[in-house]
């Protein structure tokens, strides 16, 4: 991954943390206000519902900064130390921290609430492929870390993957 790479996932991350800080403060709270005005009979789920997006949309953020310190790490070069795997473990658990708080409200929603639409199965099915892409996207980022530190280190005449 070269340094033109690095800036380009950076500013999709600053894109991706700006948005997401915008749908946290702005955006979830006055689609939850819709909502509760339009439906008052679960209107009473405005406040949870509101925290729990908010709480999973954290977790995505969280994630998004994991992304930035691997690609720190992958800059300065320093894939050999243990750290970046660190990194790659968080990034994994704030992604399926996310897509488990997602599929949390979708499940009490539609069946303890009772309000589930077609929306909702719709909606699951995404949550449980973002869930399981997290785990692709680990063994993804791994590779590419072990790619990296293969072509920097030619000594050891390891072939790359």
């Amino acid at each position: 991954m070269n340094f033109q790479q690095i800036r380009l996932l950076r500013i999709a991350v600053v894109m991706l943390a700006l948005g997401s800080i915008l749908t946290q403060v702005f955006i979830t709270p006055h689609v939850a206000r819709s909502f509760a005005e339009a439906y008052p009979e679960v209107a009473y789920l405005e406040r949870p519902y509101t925290i729990a997006v908010i709480v999973a949309i954290a977790g995505f953020e969280l994630a998004l900064l994991a992304i930035w310190q691997i690609l720190s790490i992958v800059k300065r070069g320093a894939a050999f130390t243990r750290s970046p795997m660190r990194w790659v473990n968080f990034m994994t658990t704030s992604f399926l921290f996310t897509a488990a708080t997602l599929i949390g409200i979708i499940m009490h929603a539609t069946f303890i609430a009772k309000i589930g639409t077609p929306a909702m199965l719709f909606g699951l099915l995404v949550t449980i492929a973002f869930g399981a892409s997290a785990i692709f996207f680990r063994a993804a980022v791994k590779r590419g870390l072990l790619t990296r530190i293969f072509h920097d280190d030619p000594e050891h005449d390891i072939p790359a993957p």
